[in-house]
């Protein structure tokens, strides 16, 4: 695929930050007006959430390009072509040439991490991922364990970061060079060698490789990134939203009755228990704000590290993952298609809950992978084969989402 823009300005993330103080700009309005490049989520260790802005000294300390030397790339693990599968690419810094084995280890349990999470545990053969070995000239990262410390690393990564301890920074356009190794990319994760809690997020998501709360970041990130999810959190004191009706799929200014009555947003949800607990409702704060605007569940993955998506979250990004990859990854020629060819799809099984339905002219004649057109002994004249492949998940309730993004069809024409 590509290396995507950010999905919305809202979206800046990361990982990070014991006690910190940050100074929320109280809006009336809509949402934040500086972009997404200005802003970095600073998370606790307990899992809590905020945002802190970077002043523009702090922005172009990370932004410069330079030429970056080659970097090996190992494929950790592919589930198909990179033009029909999401790449996730995995680089590190502070690892020297004989620190490689190390930086495996952090890649490899970040992976998993992220995979112990749904939606992304049943959608794994969606997804291929990368490790690039960017090797670094010292061990270690800036101001670790203590504020001063300076080291000669590949991606100049840091802690401290605009005055922020657990806040830690790449330079994200050298991150972003070295992913372009890999075959293809279209999430960035940059793996500090440090066992210090700590990361960041924006154009380049960043973690403590050596810290084992820190593969939270990736998920939180594929969030937005992926899922166009917004935050579910708030900060400030008495803010209330006072802007449009967000278009992300899971923040609203509707209340739980409002929202039946129009059929928006997470209606079909509504009364349904969550993964991360409790039911799908109405819950006042959201979105950076504390009053005027609701999230669907109490304290999901899109509020607090540590906890799952919930409902309306799943949905999107399972149809987020089906629109990156589609669900027939190659089919039969459709050229010289006779009435006593074998035609055949390759579906991406991602889950048990894909089928393939096979049509003649409209009429439904089997299931399967494939079908053998003499059986059906199909007169003169033209004929309309189909193949669509849905996946029936019950994540997903949204009929438009399910015609849109979870069903693929291939059509042939038939001379009988």
């Amino acid at each position: 695929m590509h290396i995507r823009p950010p999905f919305s300005a809202l979206a800046g993330l990361g990982l990070a930050a014991s006690a910190l103080s940050v100074v929320a700009a109280s809006t009336t309005t809509a949402r934040p007006a500086p972009t997404r490049a200005e802003w970095r989520e600073v998370f606790s260790p307990d899992g809590t959430i905020q945002r802190v802005h970077l002043n523009r000294e702090v922005r172009s300390s990370l932004a410069p390009r330079s030429q970056v030397a080659a970097a090996e790339v190992i494929p950790i693990e592919v589930n198909g072509p990179s033009e029909s599968r999401i790449d996730l690419v995995f680089v590190g810094d502070g690892y020297t040439a004989a620190q490689m084995s190390s930086f495996s280890g952090h890649v490899q349990s970040k992976f998993q991490e992220v995979m112990a999470k749904e939606p992304f545990r049943s959608h794994r053969k969606q997804f291929n991922v990368w490790q690039v070995n960017v090797v670094s000239q010292q061990s270690g990262v800036d101001n670790d364990p203590s504020n001063g410390i300076n080291r000669n690393t590949a991606l100049d990564m840091g802690f401290w970061c605009a005055g922020i301890e657990r806040l830690l920074c790449v330079n994200e356009a050298k991150a972003q060079q070295y992913a372009s190794a890999a075959r293809d990319v279209d999430q960035v994760v940059a793996l500090g060698n440090t066992t210090k809690y700590g990361g960041a997020g924006g154009a380049v998501a960043t973690a403590s490789g050596g810290n084992a709360q820190a593969g939270e970041i990736a998920v939180h990130e594929m969030g937005h990134s992926i899922g166009g999810l917004a935050d579910e959190y708030s900060y400030g004191k008495g803010d209330r939203y006072q802007g449009p009706e967000p278009a992300e799929s899971n923040v609203s200014t509707y209340t739980s009755a409002a929202m039946r009555q129009n059929k928006a947003k997470w209606a079909r949800w509504l009364g349904q228990a969550t993964p991360d607990g409790g039911v799908i409702d109405t819950y006042e704060g959201a979105f950076y704000h504390q009053r005027g605007i609701y999230r669907p569940s109490q304290d999901s993955i899109m509020r607090t590290l540590g906890r799952e998506f919930n409902l309306p979250g799943r949905e999107a990004m399972i149809a987020a993952f089906y629109r990156e990859t589609r669900l027939i990854d190659a089919s039969a020629s459709a050229a010289h298609v006779t009435a006593r060819t074998r035609l055949w799809v390759h579906p991406l099984k991602a889950t048990a809950s894909v089928h393939t339905i096979w049509r003649v002219d409209g009429h439904q004649v089997g299931h399967g992978d494939d079908i053998d057109l003499k059986e059906f002994r199909l007169s003169n004249g033209t004929h309309t084969v189909t193949a669509t492949v849905t996946d029936t998940t019950p994540w997903v309730r949204s009929s438009t989402l399910r015609r849109s993004a979870l069903t693929d069809t291939r059509t042939w024409s038939v001379a009988g």
